[in-house]
């Protein structure tokens, strides 16, 4: 198969290329176009690495944390819609019988993958070992300390594929658990926490190379007391997920995020749920109300449950906030991410021999006109 389009690699957009994609759904060649005839035609528009999103609960209505496999269907049709070509189900802190049926959900989706669908490279478990008082949108009863065993549960359900865990630091045992957990090849991931300066640095000792939603449910940086957002923003051995919707993180805070921790240590991140691509209206995240409104999601008193961002417009966002150029901005949407799940050599770049997992961005607009995973056409707009 032929692909005409603008492509974004490492040096910039180069215009009028021809993609070609194999019968293994591997990108072969890329070339000028030169008049060849081609099967999807977007020429003027650009064809950038699909997005691979870590952390997103819902979209469409559904929420991973539904237990179903529709849903589990539905997010990942919903998000390829918007670029989206690789995900990790995330699930919530609940009690073990609940996320028990959102990992079988998601595991069967990843035996059994559909047309049109985002492909989900795995699970990430932000929670249950986080902080009360940092909790957020997540629910309180079901909250714990980390526990081995059970982390094993869900590795072994999952058949090795629990890729990402968030957790609270400060709690009893999470040292050891950290270091069980990176023996796995789980990526442990700072979130929800109170942990001071000196906390979180003993984390990233054991292992722990990530924080989730960088600045939210955290201890805050001051000049006095770093706390967590120091340690993360300081520690090169870090990458930071970044919530860039306007909301979560203030444009000027994203502007200063990305220069802290430059452009290889930023992983943009959706954090959507189940009102993503939806009207506004009555959702729910992990059985709790809430409401869209105006591009927020929030529970009945003002706290952000999530969001209904997508990843096409954390892309076109991040340009627009930090300055950075579309290259820049894809590392940040896709080649990090990749490297983190340990796909860096399948995934996150448009490169001779990688699937070809494409993003198709009106540049203006910053909509998708289609997206191609593993050389299938996922979406295509009308």
């Amino acid at each position: 198969m032929l692909i005409s389009a603008d492509t974004l690699n490492a040096e910039g957009i180069r215009s009028a290329q021809v993609l070609e994609v194999d019968e293994s759904g591997n990108i072969a060649g890329i070339c000028q176009h030169g008049g060849k005839r081609v099967d999807l035609d977007f020429s003027g528009f650009l064809a950038v690495p699909g997005f691979v999103d870590l952390h997103v609960h819902g979209a469409g209505g559904a929420d991973f944390m539904d237990g179903a496999v529709e849903s589990v269907r539905n997010i990942a049709r919903t998000h390829a819609r918007f670029g989206t070509t690789s995900l990790l189900a995330t699930t919530l802190t609940a009690e073990r019988d609940d996320i028990d049926r959102a990992i079988r959900a998601a595991t069967h989706v990843m035996d059994n993958p559909e047309e049109g669908e985002a492909a989900i490279r795995g699970i990430h478990l932000e929670g249950p070992y986080i902080c009360s008082k940092r909790r957020g949108a997540q629910p309180a009863t079901p909250i714990r300390s980390p526990e081995i065993d059970e982390l094993d549960h869900w590795y072994t359900l999952s058949n090795g594929r629990i890729k990402q865990i968030t957790l609270a630091p400060e709690l009893p045992g999470a040292l050891p658990f950290i270091r069980h957990a990176v023996s796995l090849g789980v990526n442990v991931s700072i979130g929800h926490t109170d942990a001071s300066y000196a906390e979180a640095e003993a984390a990233i000792d054991a292992g722990a190379r990530m924080g989730t939603h960088l600045f939210n449910a955290m201890t805050a940086l001051t000049h006095r007391q770093p706390g967590t957002v120091g340690a993360l923003l300081s520690d090169d051995r870090a990458f930071c997920e970044l919530i860039c919707d306007g909301f979560h993180v203030d444009p000027a805070v994203v502007k200063l995020a990305v220069r802290a921790k430059g452009i290889s240590g930023i992983v943009l991140i959706t954090d959507a749920m189940s009102g993503t691509a939806m009207a506004d209206g009555d959702y729910q995240l992990g059985g709790t109300k809430v409401i869209v409104k105006s591009g927020t999601a929030k529970f009945d008193d003002g706290t952000l449950a999530g969001s209904v961002l997508t990843m096409n417009k954390a892309f076109k966002n991040v340009i627009d906030f930090a300055g950075v150029t579309p290259s820049e901005a894809s590392i940040m949407s896709a080649s990090n991410a990749a490297y983190l799940i340990g796909l860096a050599n399948r995934i996150g770049s448009l490169e001779v021999g990688k699937a070809a997992d494409i993003a198709i961005v009106d540049q203006a607009s910053g909509s998708i006109c289609a997206t191609i995973g593993s050389g299938r056409l996922l979406y295509r707009r009308s």
